[in-house]
């Protein structure tokens, strides 16, 4: 889930969990090898550079759960311009009641307590409200909370691994004993927690868990409605107030988005419960998640650290508020500065391919990355992937494998290396391989490099993002009191 700002749910189909050697699956992981590698052979053609466009809106048919994220952030850039006149238009017929892709701040009545969190951060700016996928899984998970004396916690949320696509924990939100369970994506690449409503009649909402106010007594309306637009569709909601659980940690009177309809194709044949945005709450105007875990002092340390495994399944990955888990780490935490309060961003000032500078970064012009457990690729601006691509030279059945070269971000000094292993995606004779799970070469069948063009306007871009490909090699944690970036290796390396 990221990004140009506080992102929103969620569509997935419930066949696409599963089985990774399942036909089905294997068909539509086909489609994301050919997607990105047409993408990538026509960004690699000089005459080409916009044709990428159709191909990528096209994409948006295959309903993947690998792609679909940056298919609609790809495909909102070209669809821009557009979108821009529609809105125009949209907002000259509604009432005055609905905010429309606005900072939330100055519409949704905040406490005291809440508006203090902005007031050293000086403006917001306003935001576009994107929608990303998520899938249902079926597993059943434990989440341990440890008390500390003074009260304070370390919450360790167990994740759900689909596929090396995206990662799932639980939230409960309400009063309603065993109805209140919703399956989330947690990610820093967006602001905003919310979930499908009761109210919603349209074909994803039906196939998700809903949650139903009238059978919460810690309820508390607002009822301010809101319309998040985006590249294929439209979300509308409920901004209310709600009891929000992860595990023990108990978070009263906490803002969440009732999601009561959903436009557009690319819901109709998901299922989804809902996402919990921990980025910066100046993307939305309004307190995360998190922010209310500070505000309500539950935490043992301001911070909260993801461990991501690429085990599919119940297979130790975690999410840990307050705190992190050291021993799946090897070596020492090196920490990074954020650049701004608004995405988890750091700066890069080289990137390598093999041994070889790509002046994509430099000392005097640094690189935006963003750090986001929401999105599952590396994506970058269009013309630094094609030189990043022209470096590397992902044949069509990596034939070339072997002698594939390492990629390297150089982030305040410190080196973090991609291998071939950890960025080539491949599908085999024999079934389909989840990215990290290669078979011997002459098996190989389809092959690509996991890594995909995003263009963002001005204010929010240029940026990287460091993606779950980048977040399952080096764990990442997230420091809101000296607001900084923490990465080290992971130790559980497959």
């Amino acid at each position: 889930m990221l990004l140009i700002a506080a992102l929103l749910l969620l569509g997935s189909a419930k066949h696409y969990i599963v089985e990774l050697k399942s036909r089905h699956t294997q068909e539509h992981l086909i489609d994301i090898v050919n997607l990105l590698q047409h993408s990538h052979a026509q960004l690699l053609e000089e005459n080409n550079y916009q044709k990428i466009g159709k191909g990528v809106e096209g994409a948006l048919q295959f309903e993947t759960v690998l792609l679909e994220k940056n298919i609609l952030k790809k495909n909102l850039k070209h669809q821009n311009h557009q979108n821009k006149k529609q809105e125009h238009v949209h907002k000259k017929k509604k009432n005055k009641n609905m905010v429309v892709n606005e900072s939330l701040m100055d519409v949704i009545p905040l406490t005291q307590e809440e508006k203090g969190i902005f007031e050293e951060s000086g403006a917001l700016a306003p935001v576009d409200i994107h929608i990303e996928q998520q899938m249902e899984h079926q597993s059943q998970k434990l989440l341990t909370t440890d008390r500390n004396q003074d009260g304070s916690y370390i919450a360790d949320v167990p994740l759900t691994n689909i596929a090396n696509t995206m990662f799932i924990g639980e939230l409960q939100v309400g009063s309603a004993q065993g109805k209140n369970g919703f399956d989330v994506i947690f990610d820093t690449g967006s602001a905003l927690t919310c979930v499908a409503s009761e109210q919603c009649k349209d074909i994803g909402c039906q196939k998700s868990k809903r949650y139903n106010r009238a059978e919460s007594q810690s309820f508390n309306e607002i009822g301010k409605s809101v319309e998040i637009v985006f590249g294929s569709g439209t979300l509308k909601g409920l901004i209310n107030r709600e009891r929000i659980r992860v595990d023990g940690l108990d978070l009263k009177d906490a803002l969440f988005i009732e999601v009561t309809q959903q436009i557009g194709d690319a819901f109709h044949e998901g299922e989804f419960d809902g996402i919990v945005g921990l980025g910066y709450p100046h993307m939305t105007g309004v307190p995360t998640l998190f922010d209310y875990m500070i505000q309500q002092h539950k935490l043992h340390s301001n911070v909260f650290t993801f461990h991501l495994n690429r085990a599919t399944g119940n297979s130790g990955s975690q999410l840990i508020f307050g705190g992190s888990d050291d021993s799946q780490i090897k070596g020492e935490w090196v920490y990074h500065n954020v650049h701004e309060q608004f995405y988890w961003s750091i700066m890069a000032e080289q990137i390598r391919v093999g041994n070889k500078d790509t002046g994509i970064c430099t000392h005097q012009q640094k690189c935006k990355m963003v750090v986001d457990t929401g999105t599952t690729l590396l994506t970058g601006p269009t013309k630094d992937v094609r030189t990043l691509l022209s470096m590397i030279r992902v044949e069509p059945k990596c034939q070339n494998y072997p002698t594939m070269p390492d990629i390297t971000f150089v982030i305040d000094g410190h080196d973090y290396i991609l291998s071939p292993k950890d960025y080539i995606l491949t599908i085999t004779s024999s079934g389909v391989e989840a990215p990290y799970q290669h078979s011997s070469m002459d098996q190989i069948v389809g092959c690509a490099g996991t890594i995909f063009p995003l263009d963002l306007p001005p204010k929010q871009g240029p940026l990287w993002i460091l993606g779950d490909v980048f977040i399952t090699k080096y764990s990442a944690k997230f420091d809101r009191d000296k607001n900084r970036v923490g990465l080290a290796l992971n130790k559980n390396l497959e």
